[in-house]
């Protein structure tokens, strides 16, 4: 009986800990929308998309040679930039190759576009899912979710939340 139990422990940890994971992807989700929403409104995929030879080009650039595209003042918008990366990267919106120096000390990383790019840029007919992004995710839009506290309010009174938010 008792080697049913231990066989069963490393399967119930693998669920405890998928669950676990689950529950923090879920906690964070505001996460991905926003900093894809930031990317399309800096034009980020479409620096990609040209810097690296098309939708569907290989990781060659970093977060320093993006922040040179976009003429900024900011002496920290290459950090900025190669966060956002990361997290882009993290859900396969853009690839991410990392290169070690030869001393080991520091990670050199590469972005480019993902095929999920070829949608949210501008194709030769002008096409992108970008614009439909840009207004799921506009203040107007999305206060409406916060003026009625969630849809938690409409369970006990019925009012749309748009109403409220813009009374």
């Amino acid at each position: 009986m008792g080697s049913i139990d231990i066989a069963a422990a490393p399967q119930k940890v693998q669920v405890d800990e998928e669950a676990c994971l689950y529950s923090l992807q879920l906690a964070s989700s505001c996460i991905l929308p926003m900093t894809l929403k930031a990317a399309v409104e800096l034009d980020l995929l479409d620096i990609l998309v040209a810097g690296c030879g098309g939708p569907s080009g290989k990781p060659t650039m970093t977060a320093t040679d993006v922040a040179n595209h976009l003429k900024t003042e900011n002496p920290q918008a290459a950090a900025m930039l190669d966060r956002m990366l990361r997290v882009l990267a993290s859900y396969n919106v853009v690839k991410c190759a990392a290169e070690i120096s030869d001393d080991g000390k520091t990670v050199t990383r590469r972005y480019g576009p993902a095929p999920v790019c070829a949608f949210l840029t501008k194709n030769e007919d002008g096409f992108s899912i970008a614009p439909l992004l840009l207004m799921n995710h506009d203040k107007v839009l999305m206060e409406s979710w916060y003026a009625c506290r969630s849809l938690r309010c409409r369970v006990f009174k019925f009012v749309l939340p748009f109403e409220l938010s813009h009374e």
